[in-house]
């Protein structure tokens, strides 16, 4: 949902829904002025205060945010590093940051060739848990340091060498994702249907 002036939450609002918020959420509720003003620029030239941030401990938690921002009709904006250079991880929003607590390597399975991560780790991370395994994340933008998986996936981050190892798409094997209306799904990469899931390890979103 895009944010207008007319959507705008504030005061009294913002209050009650932070309210809500915390007695559904084991993470961090950070709803104050300063955690806005923190999370209201990314790496880019832009800049508009969130309506909240949520630091969500696991997926219970990000599957009670986006109940609660449906049912008040509130926008979820999705974050990790704030490396975006064209503002995509700042608006009038409840930023879910990924970073703090989602940000695991859950599984390598170095036969196949393969890992299975939380969106918050950072890709320099991935890749040092991945090296002694023999294998790497091939995206290699600048920004390698501090953007974190999740983001990559949304944007399809590639780099220096993308015409040599690709595009994150060109690596990403199945996503297990939050949808905007609460629901849980598993899709693998290059086919059309998302297939509907009750229990799933980790969401990965965007």
């Amino acid at each position: 949902m895009a944010s207008t002036t007319a959507t705008r939450v504030h005061g009294k609002e913002r209050e009650e829904l932070a309210d809500i918020l915390r007695k559904r959420v084991s993470g961090e509720v950070r709803f104050d002025a300063f955690s806005r003003v923190l999370y209201s620029t990314d790496a880019s030239i832009y800049q508009m205060e969130p309506v909240g941030v949520v630091i969500p401990r696991n997926v219970d938690d990000v599957l009670a945010v986006m109940e609660v921002a449906r049912e008040n009709n509130v926008p979820v904006l999705p974050r990790g590093g704030g490396t975006s250079l064209a503002g995509q991880t700042v608006n009038h929003a409840i930023i879910l940051d990924f970073s703090k607590y989602l940000n695991q390597v859950l599984e390598i399975n170095t036969e196949e060739g393969w890992a299975r991560v939380q969106p918050g780790i950072v890709l320099d991370q991935l890749n040092r848990q991945l090296a002694p395994h023999g294998l790497m994340y091939a995206p290699d933008p600048t920004t390698s340091s501090r953007a974190c998986i999740g983001g990559g996936i949304g944007n399809n981050t590639c780099g220096a060498h993308s015409v040599i190892y690709g595009k994150s798409l060109d690596h990403i094997l199945e996503v297990y994702a939050v949808l905007t209306d609460g629901s849980q799904a598993h899709t693998l990469t290059g086919q059309d249907v998302i297939h509907r899931v009750h229990d799933v390890p980790v969401a990965v979103v965007g």
